[in-house]
């Protein structure tokens, strides 16, 4: 069965995808096993609880396939054995070795500082992930709340945070946690009466909390409520508190106005899509990473047709590896043409002025119909004004063709740009509002 075991790790890599496995299933360890049966050992419980609720089909059903017979799972942590099924308990965490950097469960090993490209669209965000994980709990940096659109490195620099303080302070617990998980978990605190449990894990235990994506707390009153209570506890006693998100705290829509100041009382820091050069070095390194030969026009080439998003870069590195060990060539950008071109679009399409309106008003919870109407509250003139703006930006409109789109003569829309253009040199929040706007066109 240890052939077996060996042998299915390349089709786990391949289904669960790269990062899961190298969370989830590399740390695990072959125990036992029969023909029948195959004790798997992980580091603890919570890690565990993790597997079994989502691994443990995949894990029997690979190992079935490879022994050519029905194969059952169960996992043993520190000596105890249990049977790959749901379980209402909540993880409980060993104690902590002073002296030997542990596996924490999701953090993934090769998120690192050293592995990370800086460049000016995230030095800040960078410089202060550094800090913290330097000398976590420095009430400046805490909490550290990182900010920015999908695939532009947040997790990466979370991630690597954790992996420093890891190593440096082994004394210090840490614990990794997407806002969905945290919510799951406080679901079945409460449906099994296991809050105690669950109180212990996220306030005595961590001495770093990191959680991610939690913009996904939108219009989640009780556990927001939770979290609260978590963040006040663990700030109080000096506890280093990361978070991750989208947009910034304000932006995040039924997000409790106390939760959302806490976030907003320590550093905010942004992540912006990279530009041509930082995006070449990101896939140097990348490629670099997953051994990939990659010239230089073909580097150029790609990071001009990828729009600016690191985990699709990713994506098409892992492609072309794929694809340039199936035909055996090392790619070129003919080779790129011929078997990415659905992949690698010659030049992204502009948003339309309707398109660019209705983006505004979502951001806004206003209506579209307000923004071309004749009303002038002042809760829909700033938008207005903001969607003018853009949309001279991002278009090729004229003056008058805009003024037909919102119902204005060209005067009155030549002004609005101009105020919106002299306001935005001086008004942080409306830079904010505008940058967002911005990642969301893209996007």
């Amino acid at each position: 069965m240890n052939v077996v075991w060996n042998e299915i790790q390349g089709s786990l890599r391949d289904s669960l995808g790269t990062q899961n496995y190298e969370i989830w299933i590399r740390p695990i360890q072959l125990a036992r096993a029969s023909d029948a049966e195959v004790h798997l050992q992980v580091p603890n419980r919570y890690y565990r609880d993790w597997v079994q609720a989502n691994y443990a089909a995949t894990l029997s059903e690979a190992l079935g396939a490879a022994a050519g017979h029905p194969v059952e799972v169960q996992f043993q942590v520190a000596g105890r054995t249990t049977p790959a099924s749901p379980t209402p308990e909540l993880p409980q965490t060993p104690a902590a070795d002073p002296t030997t950097p542990r596996i924490v469960p999701g953090l993934a090993p090769d998120k690192t500082f050293d592995n990370f490209v800086v460049g000016a669209c995230n030095q800040f965000a960078h410089a202060a992930s550094l800090a913290v994980a330097e000398a976590p709990g420095e009430a400046q940096y805490n909490p550290l709340f990182i900010y920015g659109s999908t695939g532009l490195g947040k997790t990466h620099l979370m991630q690597a945070v954790g992996n420093r303080i890891r190593i440096r302070y082994p004394e210090r617990n840490l614990l990794y946690v997407t806002a969905e998980q945290f919510t799951n978990e406080l679901i079945d605190a409460l449906r099994y009466r296991r809050m105690p449990d669950f109180r212990d894990k996220y306030r005595k235990y961590p001495g770093v909390l990191l959680m991610d994506d939690v913009q996904f707390l939108t219009g989640k009153d009780r556990t927001q409520e939770e979290l609260f209570h978590t963040f006040e506890w663990l700030k109080e006693r000096g506890r280093q508190i990361v978070f991750s998100a989208d947009v910034l705290p304000r932006e995040i829509k039924m997000f409790e106005p106390r939760l959302r100041t806490r976030c907003e009382s320590g550093m905010l820091a942004d992540t912006q899509p990279p530009d041509l050069e930082t995006l070449v070095a990101i896939m140097r390194q990348k490629a670099e990473d997953l051994h990939i030969v990659l010239p230089e026009d073909l580097a150029q080439y790609i990071a001009a047709r990828v729009r600016g998003s690191v985990r699709e870069l990713e994506g098409v590195l892992h492609r072309l590896k794929a694809l340039s060990r199936l035909f055996k060539q090392t790619p070129t950008i003919d080779f790129a043409r011929q078997h990415l071109g659905s992949v690698l679009v010659d030049e992204a399409r502009a948003p339309s002025a309707e398109e660019i309106i209705q983006i505004v008003a979502d951001f806004y919870n206003i209506k579209v119909s307000d923004l071309k109407g004749a009303r002038r509250l002042k809760r829909i003139v700033r938008p207005r004004h903001v969607a003018m703006w853009l949309v001279r930006k991002h278009t090729e409109l004229s003056f008058p063709e805009m003024g037909r789109v919102f119902g204005r003569d060209h005067a009155t829309v030549q002004h609005a740009c101009k105020k919106i253009r002299t306001e935005l040199q001086r008004d942080a929040d409306l830079r904010s509002a505008v940058e967002t706007l911005e990642r969301n066109l893209r996007s």
